[in-house]
């Protein structure tokens, strides 16, 4: 019987305690959808994680982000010359058609694989070639090229030597005497960047 009794108290205080819970989130609930903008955000944000700050919203599409501000400082580099500009952009990327090569309904995501993306408007080096330089092979362009912008051209991530040195070890390179006297010249001098005849891909 005091058992009864005891289980009987503890179940009201465990459903007192729900019913404060329930009642603590509809009041958040109606001063979120009752109050200003300000007061709205602050309070989903004091409860839900990830609510954006609207100020950092773009008001012309509200789906939008607006662009970080050192992107709008690249975006907005001057052209000094005409065939010289101080950043190359990506057509797709200039011209805002995202979905040329990202998924609409997912924000970020690639339509497809990343070179059947490029190989939609890029020549398909993978039949071109007998030999396909690995990074061509395994279908990763953005190993040297950037896919938005760069400051280098043809979009390349790195120049000179320091591309090809990013995966390729400089010592062994270094170690065949047709290597011996390169210096500083880009390996491109020689090599076919995306493939050849021979396993050498030379050009």
């Amino acid at each position: 019987m005091l058992n009864r009794r005891l289980n009987t108290l503890s179940l009201k205080k465990y459903n007192n305690k729900n019913r404060i819970v329930v009642w603590f989130f509809l009041i958040l609930l109606s001063l979120s959808t009752a109050c200003s903008e300000k007061v709205r955000t602050r309070v989903l944000s004091f409860v839900f994680d990830g609510v954006p700050d609207k100020s950092q919203i773009d008001s012309s599409n509200t789906s939008i982000v607006s662009v970080p501000d050192t992107l709008k400082k690249i975006s907005k580099t001057v052209v000094v010359k005409p065939d010289l500009p101080d950043v190359f952009y990506h057509d797709p990327y200039e011209e805002k058609q995202c979905s040329k090569c990202h998924d609409p309904s997912s924000p970020g995501k690639m339509s497809y694989a990343q070179d059947l993306v490029c190989f939609t408007c890029h020549t398909d080096f993978k039949t071109e070639y007998k030999y396909i330089h690995g990074p061509v092979a395994g279908g990763f362009c953005t190993s040297c090229h950037a896919p938005h912008l760069s400051k280098n051209k043809k979009l390349l991530v790195r120049t000179g030597q320091d591309l090809c040195l990013n995966c390729h070890t400089k010592d062994l390179i270094l170690q065949n005497e047709m290597h011996a006297d390169i210096g500083s010249s880009d390996c491109t001098e020689c090599h076919n960047p995306h493939g050849g005849s021979d396993k050498f891909i030379l050009n």
